[in-house]
């Protein structure tokens, strides 16, 4: 058969319009560029996984973690007293400790009147409780949080360790919270 195929007609060779000179492959000095970027980003995410070396001169913004322990011999109440300068009012109930972080905090909680907690505090050289301000910023199994009921709390340094003390009402009582922590 002679011809174009049934239904084409005229010329049905392809047209090219405009540049139509080949182009040339990448040179050699983009592909130097290309590999360049290729090994930086290879180096840099390797730095990012593995911490970026020895640290040594490095800055950082999280503070050194404290290396110095409390003397947590006699975690009773009388040793949780001499130990934070506390004075726990007669009549306290449902005391609890735990030591944590390796000796370095110790967490205790327990309950007094109504009419105590103002004695505890000033007994303690404490600074006035202030209400809403939670000044322990961790949870603990001893805390029995109570949400929605109001709280109260301060926070001061003593001899060497931090201390803080939240109260916030349990039924008939006050449940109290303190912190005592090495600096």
């Amino acid at each position: 058969m002679d011809g174009p195929a049934p239904g084409l007609t005229g010329d049905t060779a392809p047209r090219l319009t405009g540049d139509t000179a080949p182009r040339p492959g990448p040179g050699l000095g983009t592909i130097a560029v290309l590999g360049l970027l290729l090994v930086g980003l290879v180096v840099g995410g390797c730095l990012v996984i593995t911490g970026g070396g020895s640290g040594e001169g490095a800055g950082t913004t999280v503070p050194p973690r404290p290396t110095s322990t409390l003397p947590l011999g006699d975690l009773s109440l009388a040793g949780v007293e001499a130990l934070g300068g506390i004075d726990v009012p007669d009549g306290a109930a449902d005391f609890l400790s735990a030591r944590l972080d390796g000796d370095r905090q110790l967490d205790v909680s327990f309950t007094v009147t109504p009419d105590q907690v103002d004695a505890l505090v000033a007994g303690s050289d404490l600074p006035p409780l202030a209400d809403g301000a939670r000044v322990i910023l961790h949870s603990s199994p001893l805390w029995k949080l109570n949400p929605g009921t109001p709280l109260s709390g301060a926070a001061d340094v003593r001899d060497g360790v931090n201390r803080a003390l939240e109260v916030t009402p349990e039924g008939e009582r006050i449940r109290v919270r303190l912190t005592l922590q090495a600096t």
